[in-house]
């Protein structure tokens, strides 16, 4: 699609002389609607995309309860997240005990 100045250009060039030669007007009409039917596909691949975000979003933050970090109402519960911080980091110290042991 070429950017908006170039195709008004295009248009304005066009409508300078139209003195009973109707066919740039038409042909400026059909571009008109060629440009907004690439407008609306553009729009509409926005549209999936944040609906694929949304969906995302509403699976992570399902899962997240069903591991307990949140409650019905969506509440963060801490103790929660504060065991899997520890188990993370337990897992972490024993990864980089195990890699100094292998190097030294």
């Amino acid at each position: 699609m070429i950017n908006h100045t170039e195709f008004r250009d295009t248009i304005d060039k066009r409508t300078e002389d139209l003195s009973g030669n109707w066919w740039p007007f038409v042909q400026n009409i059909n571009d008109i609607l060629d440009r907004m039917d690439e407008i609306e596909a553009k729009i509409d691949s926005y549209d999936n995309r944040v609906g694929e975000a949304y969906g995302l979003g509403r699976t992570i933050a399902k899962s997240l309860n069903k591991l307990g970090f949140y409650d019905d109402d969506l509440h963060l519960k801490w103790k929660a997240v504060t065991l899997i911080n520890e188990v993370l980091e337990d897992a972490e110290n024993e990864r980089k005990e195990k890699r100094r042991s292998d190097n030294g």
